[in-house]
């Protein structure tokens, strides 16, 4: 037996490179003609618009990891089928279940590779990606520095640090002001538990604001509410949406953890979209290969038909995973629930028609 799973093993990684590939090619090339015009448009070279999309390649790998999967396994069980290796294998006393555990084993193994990618590849390649496309092409610059709940950002004026929890409004949390005279003395420290930009002006809460008298001494006054001239507005303070992107599984990990508040909420629902997204490929192979038996024995074919039915399992599955991740984002339903619900159902789906299938 230990024979017939490594052979079983070696056929799936074989085709699941042999896809991956295929796939690969695809993808780049309709990125390619998608983007290298905002390329050409600003003058970039083509060793930059290469180097953007080599560095994108394990981006793409983690995004089609799921497809990748399913389609090795259904074809290297089609091929079984279509030689008649799966009929002289249940002629010995094995049965479908047993042929297809090697297959499913080493897709947990391609899974747990992802896992890796996303961990420590996929975040440093976007985030060069990110700043190829975003920063050097389309010249939208970050006027600050983002590390991990907080946003940094310096001018003229003073030095200013406070955390985002949302894009579309003009509050910003935690706030902190430093500004300095000509001899680097400090003149004006504000803090506050959030600012907010409105009709024009900064309003402060809970805030602390620490001041420098004309005599070098100084005066710190406390308010509840309380407005102060900012040479700023928020528009200043461009923080990329796509930043969250870049982060590792353990960073997004720990943000939700460190932050209860909205961005910690975001990091966490972000982590789980990610993990349920790379492990979807186990449940759609685990039901992928029973209906290429079902599909060979009721109309004779093999992968003429498994493979169109595959991928439209996988975009069906796709569809209403994507679904219920905005609810979840919404608040309609539980991230967990929203997660992981469709990989129970399609695993069930698919262990129920394997073991009837050896019936």
């Amino acid at each position: 037996m230990i024979l017939l799973d490594r052979y079983l093993a070696k056929q799936f990684a074989m085709n699941v490179l042999f896809v991956l590939a295929a796939l690969l090619t695809i993808y780049l090339l309709i990125d390619f003609f998608e983007r290298i015009d905002d390329f050409v448009e600003r003058g970039k070279s083509l060793g930059l618009a290469a180097k953007y999309f080599v560095l994108k390649i394990p981006l793409i790998i983690e995004q089609l990891s799921p497809i990748i999967i399913l389609l090795g396994g259904i074809i290297v069980l089609g091929l079984l089928n279509h030689n008649g290796e799966i009929l002289a294998l249940k002629a010995v006393g094995i049965n479908t279940f047993r042929i297809t555990f090697p297959i499913t084993g080493t897709a947990v193994v391609f899974t747990l590779l992802t896992l890796a990618f996303a961990e420590w590849i996929v975040p440093p390649t976007t985030a060069n990606t990110n700043t190829i496309f975003y920063e050097e092409v389309r010249q939208e610059k970050p006027r600050g520095i983002l590390r991990k709940s907080r946003f940094y950002y310096k001018d003229e004026q003073g030095f200013y640090s406070f955390e985002k929890h949302a894009q579309d409004d003009n509050r910003y949390d935690f706030f902190i002001f430093t500004s300095w005279d000509e001899n680097y003395r400090l003149d004006t420290f504000l803090t506050a538990d959030s600012a907010l930009w409105d009709n024009g002006k900064w309003s402060f809460t809970n805030s602390s604001i620490k001041q420098k008298n004309t005599d070098g001494s100084y005066q710190v006054t406390s308010y509840a509410e309380m407005s102060f001239p900012l040479g700023v507005q928020p528009g200043d303070f461009f923080i990329p949406e796509y930043k969250i992107n870049e982060m590792s599984l353990s960073e997004l990990f720990n943000l939700s953890k460190a932050n209860k508040g909205p961005r910690g909420t975001e990091a966490g629902l972000k982590l789980l979209e990610r993990l349920s997204f790379i492990f979807l490929g186990i449940p759609l192979l685990m039901l992928g290969l029973p209906l290429l038996l079902i599909a060979h024995q009721r109309w004779g074919r093999d992968l003429s038909l498994a493979i169109p039915l595959s991928c439209g399992l996988a975009f069906g599955a796709w569809g209403g995973w994507s679904v219920l991740q905005s609810l979840a984002k919404t608040g309609v339903i539980s991230p967990h629930l929203a997660a992981w619900s469709i990989h129970l159902l399609v695993a069930a789906i698919g262990t129920f028609l394997i073991l009837q299938e050896h019936r």
